[in-house]
C-alpha cells in the first residue's frame, strides 16, 4: 500500500468506533473509567497498552482496523530461562505503546546447546475473517555464535493442522529487530480455539548472542 493510500485508510479507521472488544480490553488494561472519552480510548488502542503484568501487548492496526498482540518473553517457555548460566532477563529494551516508549523485558542467550521455545494464544480474541501472520521478534547482539544451522519453526492450529518451515539466522543483521515467520493462519470458525507455536535449534553445538522480544501476532499485510 502507498503511503498516502495508508493514511486515507488510518483517517478512515479512526473516524469510525473502534471494535467493541478493543474497547474493553484498553478499559481494563488503562483503568480508564466511564469519563474516558471514545477519542482518548481510540489513542490508547492505536498505540497499544501492556496487559497481564505486562507480559502482552494488545493494540489495533490502524491501517487494517484489526486486532494485534505481541506475546512478550515472560509469557513464553524457555527452556533453560532459570539457569543464569544459559539465559538472563534484561529490563531496558523499548516497547512502543501508548504515550510514548516502555520498558520491556527481554530473554537474553548467553550460550546453550539445546534451544527451545514454545508459546500458546487463544485465536477467540482475534479479529474474525483475517490472514494472521505468526512470528518470533528476535535481534542478534554481539558476540553472538552457533548459528550456522537453520532453526526450526512450528505451528499448531486448532483443528491440529500443522506448518513447519525452517529459518538461517547466520544472515540477519545484528542490532535489529526482526519478525521471523512462523506460520500465517485465516480466522475462521473452525480455526477458534488454542494455537501453539515454537522455535528451536537442539543440534549438539552452542549458541549465543539472541534476544528474545516475543512472539507477535498481526493482519498478513
Amino acid at each position: 500500500m502507498e503511503p498516502d493510500e495508508e493514511n486515507t485508510q488510518v483517517e478512515k479507521t479512526r473516524q469510525r468506533r473502534p471494535p467493541l472488544l478493543a474497547l474493553t480490553f484498553v478499559r481494563k488494561a488503562t483503568n480508564a473509567d466511564s469519563s474516558t472519552s471514545v477519542e482518548e480510548l481510540c489513542d490508547r488502542i492505536y498505540g497499544g497498552v501492556l496487559m497481564n503484568d505486562k507480559k502482552l501487548k494488545f493494540w489495533v492496526d490502524e491501517v487494517h482496523d484489526k486486532n494485534c498482540f505481541l506475546l512478550l518473553a515472560k509469557e513464553l517457555s524457555i527452556i533453560w530461562i532459570d539457569s543464569p548460566e544459559y539465559w538472563c532477563w534484561k529490563n531496558d529494551e523499548k516497547e512502543k505503546c501508548y504515550g510514548g516508549e516502555v520498558d520491556v523485558t527481554v530473554a537474553e542467550l548467553k550460550t546453550v546447546c539445546w534451544l527451545q521455545i514454545s508459546g500458546a494464544f487463544k485465536t477467540i480474541v482475534l479479529s474474525p475473517k483475517t490472514t494472521y501472520e505468526v512470528a518470533f521478534v528476535v535481534k542478534r547482539i554481539a558476540n553472538r555464535r552457533g548459528w550456522y544451522l537453520p532453526v526450526n519453526l512450528n505451528l499448531t492450529l486448532p483443528d491440529k493442522t500443522t506448518q513447519g518451515r525452517i529459518e538461517n539466522l547466520e544472515k540477519t543483521p545484528e542490532g535489529e529487530w526482526k519478525h521471523i515467520l512462523v506460520g500465517t493462519f485465516v480466522t475462521t470458525p473452525e480455526n477458534v480455539g488454542e494455537i501453539s507455536f515454537s522455535f528451536s535449534e537442539t543440534g549438539n553445538h552452542w549458541k549465543s548472542g539472541l534476544l528474545i522480544k516475543g512472539v507477535a501476532l498481526r493482519p498478513k499485510d
